[in-house]
């Protein structure tokens, strides 16, 4: 692959580039440093590193290289003699070929085209190899493009003005409109004449005729400085783009829409008619009617069309719900520079306007780069978070570079709300915009539905594999049949047809409508629930599911937080003191004076550290009043109410005493006893909240007073960080700890003066030149109830062997006492935190530490009480378990995110071990917690995903179960979202999986015996000169099998404690292979018992006497004693082993509370034994039965129907479900067949082994041969593994 080369704009040319119309775009993420931008030549090393390269096939080419979504790509051009052969063989085979090309479109292109270079190609073949193991096809064609012709079209698409068309129709180019258009892509922008591009997945891909590649079309901003994105004159009105260059960016990037195409009926009902099981239907019926099964072929034509246009107004349906669901259009203005300002409907935007944002507010349809002033977001449609958002202008630094997670609180992202906007004077709120259509946020989420990745459906490989084992069967049948008569001297089209008939008999036409059936069924048992799911077939995926990771924060604990209580540091005669806990914020000052006396009493009380932490509590947040109601951060809530100020909405007075600026006022006004003024604050600028930065800040301006407050909130480490040693006390990691290890949530405060400046450089100011040399003020405890039922829903969790395991972004010794507190980890087992040394290098590589969180202290006489101890984790060492080299008990790994970036980048071959013991995972950022539960998979895990917010929607959609606790449009991208916030529905899920995996197992193995109980009795009665009528055929298949597979599917989960065990997943597995295989002898046996016992009887006549040698199938009647043998024991066949698949206890309920299933089995045996005994004349001359003379014979042939309904419910009974099944659980069978899991094999590893090295309770560090003998062996276990 050539690298990506190209002339790459400079930073001091970029406020420039833009304002000419050429857009910029980089590799997505942030780069720190002062390099600015280097020519592409000196990074394109990057994009070939031997991580990469070393899984790539050499030679081959690709779009997307090292990204998730990485491609092979091949070109292709037509070849006029190759399509000319390949249509004529098209023609002469009636479009039978073309159909075939349809099924595989790969074999369309390599017989029409020929293989090229990408330069020359006409089309592009693109290679998806998904998940290591699934390989997914896109034929696209490539488009080719003038920039006049691009102009042209737009022009004509969006009727612009005459002036531009009169420009158009002239041959003279004006010289602000350059005829060349600039192409954005990776890591430079082109000036290219000619456009090559192609579309897949909803993204363009444009040709770089420098590199020869094609590359992916990037969003404005990601990776350039955040300088760059900036336009000083914007408020003169002398930023944005022309008109012209408008039009050549929508030439590249497209209209800003995203378009979900609804496709007519008349297209999905070809679609659906060509799909190879409805081909194999049509030509089933067509065989039928020739061989005179008119009411047979009649009866099965309906139920397919029924099944056709079931299908097609489902897809029809979720098409327009989901097309009403993200479409959307609007006005907005934009700047056109030169001071105009133009009115144009969103959906003409493209990267790189400048557009005012409406002070009422409004609907985004784009991503855009807030530039001046702030806006209050809903984004609940997004994040599913219905807190009110702040954004503010993003800085404008040449050092940081742009990357939209991390400038979140500076990004409005395209289908959140706009609810307010705030600025000072009349000066206007501006943004630009980076991303449009299918670049943007929401495109990203509703392209992610159009096209899912997919799904490890094991269930679904295996039921493939054995359709065609069942088609391979018939083949066989087939050959013999033909062979048999042929060398009996049959001839005739009728023979022919009657062999083909075989084929239709093993693969039962109803398969997919049963197995449809019982997943539907499971669904609506799950929205009775409250659980909705988009992706039915994930419900069988559910379970199998024997891994759940849990998010905290409004999963495992209440969403809201309770204030527990202030801790204020206060200075006394010179010496740092903290004082003791508040309870109540609003009696802070008056508290603090009671404790103080008169050592305070001389000093200003606003000075005071403690009544500086009560106006932090107070100013540093981003609440807003929306509606007349206080709205934002539940935090930031709590804290505000607790201290009794009040926050009102700025008015035209509050302008002009902040200087003309529009802040958020808050007041207060104290007990008359208490030593304070009334006091008015005004919040002038907000350094919102980052995850990444860890904290937020305000800057604030008492009213009357000259300096100016900065005050600053959040975590506790960080907080310590930026704040003066001296201002920090002497025990603050002791206090921070006693307070996290009780489950408390922690927030610390800190604060500096600054002096007064104009409100347009307050505006200006970074808040790095801020936030240092801070005074440490005090925490915050807040409190974080788990909700009630979350202890009992991880214990049955637990009893059901399925592991469970917290990842979150919360602090790790509060997540470890969470997990302690629901029972996530037991009492007497031991938790080991990882920690990283970066100041200690080990092969050039950071060194990997354990310590105990705490020590547990047992009793050797295994008594169920322990009591846990503090153990100090302040040092970090490597120290070594007790010579025995095994532990005592189960012990769980407690990983930051900062020691999982570590681990993945350092020692990646030890990440099976830390996700298979690692239990607890804080600190964790949206991205590790996706990579988690991918490392989760590879192990070997069913991983289901719970949690509630925008944070975890990359580990909801990887997840093999993902289950959203919130109703937004980013549940979306979870299988599963619960309308009840409670983690209950786990379980739920779990439950009704289990019973839908068993239901499908069941449905299918019924499908399949039905089929080899049809296929051996027409083979039988075939080899007899006779067959099935048509109403014999017609009552099984329709009358029994439709109704008994329909209510297959009704009976209810088991409503006990989830089974220790999960089901079955593989249907190759011995167990139900077993089961078919034993049955299919056991019914082959009865059938052919039954036959020679009538042919031993004095009455009996062959059927071939009684026609002279001519076959059934030519005079198109079948009654005979032969038929009557097989077809009456049959019968029992059909009803009794729907009976014998429908499993009870453990996963499903008994057949008896299946009021359908059970009334039709009593009606059909009943109907069957009356057709057998003494039916009337009508039904005899219907179903075409020849009735044995002796009555008693018929008794008989019941007799025989009644032994296989007893060896059929005892075999499934006993020799599957006690003895296969025991089988595959026994020592010898896994010697044989060792499972394939890796955690298995890893948790092995483990029991014998000294990892991890962690203290004894004595605290001595182990010998430094233990650790490298340790990494040594498990580094060559991943590597056989």
């Amino acid at each position: 692959m050539s690298p990506q080369t190209d002339e790459v704009v400079s930073s001091s040319k970029a406020n420039s580039f833009r304002n000419q119309g050429r857009a910029k775009t980089s590799h997505e993420g942030s780069t720190r440093g002062n390099k600015g931008f280097t020519r592409a030549e000196n990074s394109s090393q990057d994009s070939h590193s031997s991580d990469s390269s070393a899984s790539q096939n050499v030679g081959v080419k690709y779009v997307n290289l090292g990204e998730e979504d990485q491609m092979e790509i091949h070109g292709y051009r037509r070849s006029i003699f190759w399509t000319t052969v390949t249509w004529f063989f098209i023609v002469i085979t009636v479009g039978i070929l073309r159909m075939v090309y349809h099924w595989f479109p790969e074999w369309f292109l390599n017989c029409t085209h020929t293989k090229c270079s990408l330069e020359a190609a006409e089309k592009v073949l693109l290679v998806e190899i998904c998940q290591e193991k699934y390989r997914k096809i896109h034929i696209r064609t490539i488009i080719r493009q003038t920039a006049l012709q691009a102009l042209r079209n737009l022009a004509q698409a969006i009727k612009i003005t005459t002036k531009i068309m009169s420009w158009k129709s002239s041959t003279k180019r004006p010289k602000c409109c350059p005829f060349h258009s600039r192409i954005p892509m990776a890591r430079f922008t082109a000036k290219v004449e000619n456009m090559r591009l192609f579309t897949c997945k909803k993204l363009r891909y444009v040709w770089n005729e420098r590199s020869k590649e094609f590359f992916k079309l990037k969003s404005l901003g990601p990776g350039i400085p955040t300088s760059s994105l900036h336009c000083p004159d914007a408020q003169q009105g002398l930023a944005g783009l022309s008109l012209i260059e408008q039009q050549k960016r929508r030439a590249v990037y497209g209209r800003n829409t995203i378009y979900v195409p609804v496709r007519p009926i008349l297209e999905l009902l070809m679609l659906e008619v060509i799909n190879p099981f409805y081909i194999f239907q049509v030509v089933s019926i067509l065989i039928w009617i020739a061989i005179w099964y008119y009411f047979y072929a009649a009866a099965i034509a309906v139920m397919s069309i029924a099944g056709i246009i079931i299908t097609i107004t489902q897809t029809r349906r979720n098409q327009r719900k989901l097309r009403n669901t993200v479409r959307g259009n609007d006005i907005i203005t934009v700047c056109r520079g030169n001071g105009d300002y133009h009115t144009v409907g969103t959906e003409d935007l493209v990267p790189g306007d400048v557009i005012v944002i409406p002070a009422a507010g409004c609907v985004l349809h784009c991503d855009a780069v807030l530039l001046f002033g702030t806006c209050i977001v809903n984004e609940s449609m997004l994040t599913g978070e219905s807190v009110p958002v702040t954004k503010t202008p993003l800085p404008m630094r040449n050092d940081v570079f742009y990357n939209p997670r991390e400038h979140a609180r500076h990004t409005l992202f395209s289908g959140t709300r706009v609810v307010q906007t705030r600025f000072y004077d009349d000066e206007k709120v501006m943004a630009v915009v980076t991303s449009t259509g299918f670049l943007t946020a929401k495109g990203t989420l509703v392209s992610s539905i159009m096209y899912p990745p997919p799904a490890d459906y094991k269930f679904e490989r295996d039921s493939y594999k054995f359709i065609g084992f069942l088609a391979s069967l018939a083949s066989i049948g087939f050959i013999y049949s033909m062979v048999t008569k042929i060398m009996n001297g049959d001839t005739g089209l009728q023979v022919l047809l009657h062999s083909f008939d075989l084929i239709t008999v093993c693969v039962p036409p109803a398969l997919p409508a049963a197995m449809a059936a019982g997943i539907i069924l499971a669904q609506r048992r799950l929205e009775l629930r409250n659980i909705f799911c988009i992706s039915p077939r994930a419900i069988n995926v559910s379970g199998s599911i024997n891994c759940v990771c849990f998010d905290k924060t409004g999963t495992l604990t209440e969403e809201g937080l309770d204030l527990w209580g202030v801790v204020p540091v206060a200075r006394i005669a010179n010496f740092l003191r903290v004082l003791s806990p508040v309870t109540k914020p609003c009696t802070l000052p008056g508290a603090v004076s009671a404790v103080t006396g008169s050592e305070m009493s001389h000093e200003d009380p606003k000075k005071e550290l403690p009544y500086l932490l009560f106006k932090g509590m107070a100013t540093c947040h981003s609440l807003t009043i929306i509606d007349g109601t206080l709205n934002g951060d539940p935090l930031d809530l709590k804290m505000f109410e607790s201290t009794g100020w009040n926050l009102i909405e700025p008015s035209h007075d509050d302008t002009h005493k902040y200087d003309n600026l529009c802040p958020t006022v808050v007041t207060w006004t104290p007990n008359e006893s208490e030593r304070h003024s009334k006091v008015e604050v005004g919040i002038v600028r907000q350094f919102p909240f980052s995850s990444a930065l860890q904290r937020m800040a305000v800057l604030c301006k008492e009213m009357g007073k000259d300096q100016m407050h900065f005050f600053c909130k959040g975590s506790p480490e960080m907080i310590q960080s930026l704040s003066l040693p001296e201002t920090v006390p002497e025990n603050y990691h002791e206090l921070l700890e006693s307070y996290t290890k009780q489950g408390f949530r922690v927030i610390a405060l800190a604060h500096r003066l600054v002096e007064s400046q104009s409100i347009n450089k307050l505006q200006k100011v970074q808040r790095e030149d801020l936030e240092h040399g801070l005074t440490f003020l005090g925490l915050v405890v807040l409190e974080n109830r788990l909700k009630p039922d979350s202890a009992e829903v991880l214990a049955e969790l637990a009893s059901a062997a399925v592991r469970t395991i917290m990842v979150t972004g919360d602090n790790l010794l509060t997540a470890i006492s969470v997990a302690r507190d629901c029972e996530m980890v037991g009492e007497n087992e031991e938790i080991v935190i990882v920690n990283c040394d970066e100041t200690t290098l080990s092969e050039d590589k950071p060194r990997l530490t354990f310590a105990l969180a705490e020590k547990v202290s047992r009793q050797l006489t295994g008594s169920p009480t322990a009591t846990r101890t503090n153990m100090s984790i302040a040092e970090d060492v490597i120290l070594s378990m007790p010579d025995t080299g095994t532990h005592y008990g189960r012990y769980h790994l407690a990983i930051t995110g900062k020691s999982w970036s570590v681990i993945q980048e350092h020692y990646s071959e030890l990440i099976p071990n830390f996700v298979v013991k690692g239990t607890i995972f804080a600190r964790m950022s949206p991205d590790q917690k996706q990579q988690l539960v991918v490392a989760l998979q590879k192990t070997g895990y069913f991983v289901g995903m719970c949690g509630d917010g925008a944070n975890d929607c990359g580990a909801l959609k990887a997840a093999h179960a993902g289950i959203a606790l919130t109703d937004s449009e980013a549940s979306v991208a979870s299988p599963f979202t619960s309308k009840e916030p409670s983690i209950s529905c786990v379980p739920e899920l779990i439950r009704q999986g289990r019973c839908a995996l068993v239901t499908s197992f069941g449905i299918f193995n019924y499908m399949a015996i039905y089929a080899l109980i049809q296929f051996f009795s027409v083979m039988i009665l075939f080899e007899v000169g006779t067959n099935l009528s048509d109403f014999q055929f017609l009552y099984v298949d329709f009358f029994i099998i439709c109704s008994l597979s329909a209510f297959f599917g009704q009976t209810q989960p088991y409503p006990g404690k989830l089974f220790k065990r999960p089901p079955l997943t593989s249907l190759l597995s011995p167990p139900p292979v077993g089961s078919l295989v034993i049955q299919a002898l056991i019914i082959l046996l009865i059938q052919l018992t039954s036959l020679f016992v009538t042919q031993q009887q004095d009455w009996f006549v062959p059927y071939l006497n009684i026609t002279n040698g001519t076959l059934g199938t030519e005079l198109s009647e079948y009654a005979c004693s032969e038929n009557y043998a097989v077809v009456g024991v049959s019968f029992s066949q059909y009803i009794f082993l729907a009976l014998a698949y429908s499993k009870g206890k453990p996963y499903r309920k008994m057949f008896l509370t299946n009021y359908g299933f059970t009334a039709s089995l009593a009606l059909w045996t009943g109907f069957s034994l009356y057709l057998l005994i003494d039916p009337n004349e009508y039904l005899k001359e219907l179903f075409e039965l020849e009735m044995p003379p002796e009555l008693s014979f018929r008794f008989v042939i019941i007799g025989f129907s009644i032994l296989q309904v007893a060896l059929c419910l005892l075999i499934e009974a006993f020799l599957v479900d006690r003895g296969l099944v025991a089988m595959m659980n026994s020592s010898c069978w896994l010697k044989m067949r060792p499972r394939q899991e890796m955690y298995l094999e890893v948790e092995q590893k483990l029991s014998t082994s000294r990892w991890p090295l962690v203290s004894n309770y004595d605290g001595d560090p182990p010998p430094e041969e233990h650790l490298s003998s340790v990494m040594n062996q498990f580094s060559a276990f991943r590597a056989k593994s």
